[in-house]
């Protein structure tokens, strides 16, 4: 039996993916400072969203008395409560979630017991940029 030889060709001959993947109600990114990290031409963070194309972008930035909360977490609630998805907070406070459209609530959760929510409306082809303010 031997080994099959070695690819020298890319790693993926399938198109190229152009956005994010479609597999649930919702996908989530940390928003965060838009400086490049080590060792990667992405921007730490990801790249800011301007325009959504097909998706329904909720993003926004978590602060307290007007600074960045750089620790802690969002969380998407469905219309009913439950808990749909969750991302950590960039250091500037930042948070993106790719949502499906409809009416949600999110819940910022920070150390020493620090919580709030806010409700949003998510839409096809809009970007909803937020400040919650905890």
């Amino acid at each position: 039996m031997s080994a099959a030889p070695a690819s020298t060709g890319p790693a993926s001959t399938g198109p190229a993916s152009t956005g994010p993947a479609s597999t649930g109600a919702a996908s989530t990114q940390a928003a965060g400072p838009q400086a490049v990290a080590a060792g990667c031409g992405a921007p730490a963070g990801g790249a800011a969203i301007t325009d959504a194309g097909n998706q329904a972008v909720v993003q926004g930035r978590v602060t307290k008395d007007g600074s960045a909360v750089g620790t802690g977490y969002v969380r998407l609630l469905n219309g009913d409560g439950e808990f749909v998805a969750e991302v950590p907070l960039g250091e500037d406070g930042g948070f993106r979630f790719f949502a499906a459209p409809g009416t949600w609530t999110l819940r910022v959760l920070a150390p020493g017991g620090v919580r709030a929510e806010q409700a949003v409306a998510a839409a096809t082809g809009k970007v909803v940029n937020l400040e919650v303010a905890v």
